[in-house]
């Protein structure tokens, strides 16, 4: 070796004492929690199972022949291998025969402490990942025989010395070997606290996919929607979040969540609720999204769909308009005719159509289904707002200077099923519209009084006072219209009253089989819900009921 050599590596071997030297202590503790996790989502041999898949359906095999353990090795291979089937044979734990003397042959090791607690920690990894809901066969009852045999016996395990952090994880959650394993989780994790399902994830490898897993969500969603009002509006994003991250689960929680949302005494709109909900089923008034939306009690969707429209009332006059104060103004007047608003339809200049600025994107996104191409519409920048209101088609425009129009439903002079329409004479202009509008004050009148007059004309006569004005933001919060029942209380039998005629009325409802809300008493109205040809049709006008399209149900009227 050269001089040079030797100088090199003796100032290498200094840099890599030095090095040495100076590199701190590992935390073995996190370093041991990392690996038994890691050894979890193996498939759990790092915590106790001691062999191979195969190695364990050979002695599983072996038992279903003999019904005999033959020592504690075979016992503890046996104990992990309750769940594991093949093309021929069952998992143990559907077995009428062999399920329950294998609990009787594993008791025999209970005056070995530690073995008997390898089996035991076996079993219960058996317990965890087998699904009881999916139980086949002798499953379900051997499952919940299971459950007691652990619950039984977790008290006598071996806690000499250093517990293993499985048994520590289970001393700490021993309900879920209990009857009600889950719910204790629902508020505790709503509230903030400490996420036990990591814990039993790492520990017990009770991820998502076990049982345990969907029962801690289900039991979030019972939690919040047993809480008040108050508190179950506060914790509305974080069970949004929840139902997100449960794709196969989130429709019935969604539904859940929905309804209880509807039930609010002061339900205000709740964006995220909304988007949430249109985001996953579509547009709550079209029909071709129905096998969703009936998921939800037709007043929760009604209450959906208002708050839809009103977004997108916003959007429009905010984005896709040209006059900043003139159209706050038709906002708040179109507002007060939401929910006489059947359908909308968008046609959207080559500018607005074309944008690809997030809010556009967005906007355009809401309105799929209802979404138009404006073609000769004056200038690119131009847009036109058509909604159906009773028997008319309105049509206003988001340049200055544009009248609004208003058509016969039944005669229309342009096809809305098409992807694009004409903003001139030939289509949203044409010359046979029923009236035309425009929005300009004139002494002593302001041109809402006068339009709202034109249209009450035409018979369309809005039933809500007007909404305060809000901004256009998707996460601003917009009290929905005073229209009565929004937020109805479910009847199972009928309010008793002082009019011998309600008691008539409540007869016919119950020999249908008709559910009613009646809000009467609070000064809303009295809803029944039955379709609008049926056997009760008749009785139903007789007694002073008009049909609703926009509710699709019967009301009494004043």
């Amino acid at each position: 070796m050269t001089p040079l050599l030797a100088r090199l590596r003796e100032r290498l071997d200094a840099a890599g004492t030095a090095a040495l030297r100076n590199m701190p202590e590992p935390d073995l503790v996190a370093l041991r929690r990392e690996a038994t996790a890691l050894r979890s989502m193996l498939g759990g041999s790092g915590s106790g199972a001691g062999g191979s898949t195969d190695r364990i359906r050979d002695e599983v095999l072996k038992f279903r022949d003999t019904g005999r353990l033959a020592d504690v090795r075979s016992a503890r291979l046996v104990c992990w291998g309750t769940r594991l089937g093949d093309r021929t044979h069952a998992p143990l734990i559907e077995d009428g025969d062999r399920f329950e003397p294998l609990l009787d042959e594993v008791d025999a090791f209970r005056s070995m402490p530690r073995p008997y607690r390898r089996c035991w920690r076996g079993l219960l990894d058996g317990y965890i990942n087998y699904d009881p809901d999916e139980a086949r066969d002798h499953g379900a009852r051997n499952w919940r025989r299971l459950r007691e045999y652990l619950n039984d016996n977790l008290p006598g395990l071996a806690r000499a010395g250093q517990s293993p952090d499985w048994l520590i994880a289970v001393d700490e959650h021993a309900n879920i070997l209990s009857d009600d394993p889950c719910s204790r989780y629902g508020a505790e994790l709503l509230g903030g606290g400490s996420d036990a399902l990591e814990v039993l994830r790492r520990e017990l490898s009770a991820g998502d996919s076990s049982w345990i897993g969907r029962r801690i969500f289900e039991a979030q969603i019972a939690a919040a929607i047993g809480f008040d009002d108050r508190r179950f509006r506060s914790v509305i994003s974080k069970v949004l979040d929840i139902i997100g991250a449960h794709d196969l689960l989130a429709d019935e929680a969604l539904s859940r969540v929905l309804d209880r949302y509807s039930m609010c005494e002061s339900a205000e709109i709740e964006p995220a609720l909304r988007d949430a909900s249109v985001s996953r089923w579509g547009n709550p008034w079209l029909e071709r999204n129905d096998t969703r939306w009936t998921l939800v009690r037709p007043e929760t969707r009604s209450m959906v769909s208002s708050w839809l429209k009103l977004r997108l009332i916003e959007d429009f006059f905010s984005l896709l308009s040209e006059d900043g104060v003139n159209d706050q103004r038709r906002i708040n007047f179109w507002k007060r005719y939401v929910d006489q608003i059947s359908d909308m339809h968008f046609a959207l200049g080559d500018a607005a159509y074309r944008d690809p600025r997030p809010d556009f994107r967005a906007l355009r996104q809401s309105m799929k289904g209802r979404l138009l191409e404006l073609s000769n519409g004056g200038s690119p920048r131009n847009n036109a707002f058509i909604m159906r209101i009773g028997g008319h088609v309105f049509v206003e425009f988001g340049e200055t200077g544009n009248a609004m129009f208003a058509f016969d439903a039944e005669s229309l002079p342009f096809d809305l099923r098409k992807p694009w329409v004409a903003g001139n004479k030939t289509a949203l202009k044409h010359p046979s519209f029923a009236a035309r509008m425009t929005h300009t004050d004139s002494a002593g009148e302001r041109w809402e009084r006068k339009i709202e007059r034109r249209i009450s004309e035409l018979g369309a006569k809005r039933t809500t006072p007007p909404l305060p004005a809000q901004p256009s933001t998707h996460s601003g919060n917009i009290r929905r219209p005073a229209e009565p029942d929004y937020a109805p209380r479910w009847r199972s039998t009928p309010a008793q009253t002082a009019s011998g005629d309600d008691a008539g009325l409540f007869a016919i409802l119950a020999a249908h089989g008709i559910k009613s809300v009646d809000s009467r008493d609070k000064g809303g109205t009295f809803w029944a819900y039955a379709p609008r040809s049926s056997a009760a049709s008749k009785e139903l006008v007789d007694r002073g009921f008009a049909w609703s399209d926009r509710r699709g149900a019967w009301y009494l009227r004043r």
